[in-house]
């Protein structure tokens, strides 16, 4: 049996779906209120979006729950681009652990996200000088993956043995790559990483499955977008209106008439079947909280569901995910299918939740299915 830390919800899925591919029945809860009978039980913290100190408290409870559960190893889900407080949250688990080493092993090349030379890219470009640089919360302005962690990490080189503390991998560019890392995690060292690397540990132990079913369609979809990323960006601005009930500045600073809001929703929804919920051009990251701006529109769904039927959430970032959960009183989840790397599609009562990374592009079979951005 294996336990999962993850930093943040989208982080949780993505290895839920990896894990159902290996034919893993998988858990997965925000509080550590772990459900079930699983082979992979996966807790998600929610810690990159919450103060440092706040962060590595909720780190160190999810380990003590992990420990009681005597899994055959735990993995650390970190952000692929290492965002959030790595190397405070990894400290942590050691020290409660016993383990003296670290391996971290952020890249997905899968996914065009590397690392050569010490450097990180991508799909070929120095994350430095991508969106990323631009994150409300944790912007890059380097890509040397030492500088990007802000703590000090013995980088390896291939063929170097694990130092005692942190090890930071020098090179992933290709899959076999991590899974030559992935070889070199024992008992005395703690995993942490992406997917990728997850997944190359899973192979190790198990064989892989196609996936069988399929999506549990439902009728009525809210599609929540809290990502600042401009391909998300994009597509909703420019199918405009339609389909689309904004948040705006004024409705952060006068709440005094929220009906008119839920009016224009329910009006989509009774027409279309489905809604886009997102934040128009007048928020702008800088002028308010991320954590505010995310709970304005946590609360906004909430009161939308108490108006009108929702048969499925599909929402945009994890951290947006989080504060939905926490607005629905959301705290288990069964995870069902996987859409594409990432993308997965859960269970919580009686209500399906699809959700994907902000980072991630919307997989084309949910905007056939599902009639999302369909110019009609």
């Amino acid at each position: 049996m294996i336990v999962v830390i993850a930093d943040d919800f989208t982080g949780a899925a993505e290895l839920a779906g990896i894990s159902l591919g290996y034919g893993l029945k998988v858990s997965l809860c925000l509080d550590g209120s772990l459900q079930g009978d699983a082979d992979v039980y996966i807790i998600s913290t929610d810690s990159r979006s919450m103060k440092k100190n706040e962060a590595l408290q909720a780190v160190k409870s999810a380990t003590q729950v992990a420990v009681q559960l005597q899994p055959d190893f735990i993995f650390k889900k970190t952000d692929s681009v290492l965002r959030g407080y790595v190397a405070e949250e990894l400290n942590i688990q050691m020290e409660m652990l016993g383990i003296t080493k670290a391996l971290i092993l952020p890249a997905n090349p899968s996914l065009g996200r590397t690392i050569r030379n010490g450097q990180y890219f991508i799909d070929g470009i120095a994350i430095s000088h991508t969106s990323f640089a631009k994150d409300p919360e944790f912007a890059i302005q380097s890509s040397d993956i030492a500088e990007m962690l802000g703590h000090p990490v013995t980088v390896l080189n291939g063929g170097d043995k694990l130092a005692q503390g942190l090890n930071m991998v020098s090179s992933a560019a290709t899959i076999q790559e991590v899974d030559r890392w992935a070889a070199q995690v024992g008992a005395s060292c703690m995993a942490a990483g992406s997917g990728d690397f997850f997944e190359a540990l899973l192979k190790l132990r198990y064989k892989k499955h196609p996936q069988t079913g399929s999506p549990h369609l439902s009728n009525t979809h809210v599609y929540v977008s809290g990502t600042s990323f401009n391909k998300s960006v994009a597509l909703i601005k420019y199918f405009g209106s339609r389909y689309t009930a904004y948040i705006n500045s004024g409705m952060m600073a006068d709440d005094s008439k929220p009906d008119i809001w839920i009016e224009k929703a329910v009006e989509v929804l009774r027409q279309h079947q489905r809604l886009i919920v997102a934040f128009d051009d007048t928020i702008h990251p800088s002028a308010f909280d991320a954590a505010s701006l995310r709970i304005k529109m946590a609360e906004r769904v909430k009161v939308l569901a108490g108006q009108f039927a929702i048969d499925e959430l599909l929402i945009e970032g994890g951290a947006t995910a989080a504060a939905v959960f926490q607005a629905f009183g959301m705290n288990c989840f069964e995870p069902v299918y996987e859409w594409e790397r990432g993308v997965v599609q859960m269970k919580a009562g009686g209500i399906l939740v699809t959700v994907k990374p902000g980072s991630y592009d919307l997989p084309e079979s949910i905007r056939q299915k599902y009639k999302l951005y369909e110019d009609v």
